[in-house]
């Protein structure tokens, strides 16, 4: 009797995951504008889905920056990249999206250095316990100020180069919790920090019990992900006739050491790091859409949409984002950068 339920059981599971590989999309190569030699900046790109992203750029052949805060994570990324491929060139470069002086550092050297930038990855982001009300260098709330903030004005200071590689693209990792993300706590965001006080949010006993640390029970990591859609959404618009395609998309649910930051118990931890191991996206995965975004010819004609399983994400299926909103938040956006003087 326990060999007939475990024999439905795993094959239950092994059906489930046959499904779920289909419902993930897989990336066309042959169906890719070519990436030889291209100029790409990866945010992020020491670890997860980042250093995936970076090692399908570098298996076609394409210049890779990895623009990170630590440099000798970034380079154990290339150790075990090279462990993969030795096409393509990869460039350390540091950035701290936390830091607009670092933000600003970053783009300074590499606009002296290149005369074009074909792909911008907009790929680093934190997804930490908001108990710890940690904030950037410069004050924000550290979701909203490095998943967001960092990213708007990386983009901003590198726009020259990217018209002058025209057509290229820009591609924001945003996610699924950017549905229960809120336009209002995001807008409200100049108040408060023009205040020096934290945002307020709220919990409900189910958020703290299991759900707090993570998206979507993450409010100001949800918040900061419908920030990214939200800024990708307006960029599109006023990039319009410069050849500077743009794309938000979300990744999956990629299994990132997600049993890590659940508050379970002890007992629980390694069944539940086994089945989520076993369920959610690799890290590998969770870069196709990335990659789709990046390189995909369907896209061509493209900007301003949003994707997730290397296709279009039916605006049924997740926020209806709205231009009054999006030019609102790229009027803060400017504002707290510091582009425009408050």
């Amino acid at each position: 009797m326990l060999g007939t339920i475990l024999i439905l059981v795993g094959g239950g599971l092994v059906l489930l995951r046959l499904f779920l590989n289909k419902l993930y999309g897989t990336v066309d190569p042959n169906n890719e504008i070519s990436a030889k030699g291209k100029i790409v900046i990866v945010t992020g790109a020491n670890a997860g889905v980042g250093r995936s992203t970076t090692l399908e750029f570098a298996k076609r052949d394409a210049h890779v920056i990895l623009a990170c805060r630590d440099i000798s994570r970034a380079n154990e990324a290339i150790k075990y990249i090279r462990e993969q491929t030795t096409n393509g060139q990869l460039v350390v470069m540091q950035l701290d999206l936390g830091c607009f002086e670092s933000v600003r550092k970053f783009a300074t050297e590499f606009n002296r250095k290149y005369e074009k930038l074909d792909i911008l990855v907009n790929n680093g982001a934190v997804m930490l316990n908001p108990d710890s009300h940690l904030k950037t260098t410069d004050g924000y709330e550290i979701h909203f100020g490095v998943n967001h903030l960092g990213h708007f004005l990386l983009t901003k200071l590198l726009l020259e180069k990217l018209k002058a590689a025209a057509p290229s693209r820009i591609v924001t990792v945003s996610a699924l919790a950017h549905n229960v993300g809120s336009v209002n706590r995001i807008l409200g965001m100049g108040k408060t920090t023009a205040s020096g006080e934290q945002p307020k949010y709220t919990y409900s006993f189910v958020d703290r019990l299991f759900l707090k640390k993570i998206g979507p029970g993450n409010k100001p990591y949800s918040d900061s992900k419908l920030a990214n859609a939200l800024f990708s959404l307006e960029l599109a618009r006023r990039l319009e006739g410069s050849g500077v395609r743009t794309y938000a998309l979300c990744p999956g649910i990629v299994n990132t050491g997600l049993a890590d930051s659940l508050d379970i118990p002890k007992f629980l931890y390694i069944p539940i790091k086994v089945i989520l191991r076993y369920l959610l996206k690799t890290p590998e995965q969770g870069c196709w859409t990335t990659m789709y975004c990046a390189l995909s010819r369907d896209l061509i004609n493209e900007s301003g949409l949003m994707y997730q399983h290397c296709a279009a994400w039916d605006p049924k299926d997740r926020i209806r984002l709205k231009e009054e909103d999006s030019v609102e938040l790229w009027n803060l956006s400017e504002r707290l950068t510091g582009i425009i003087p408050p």
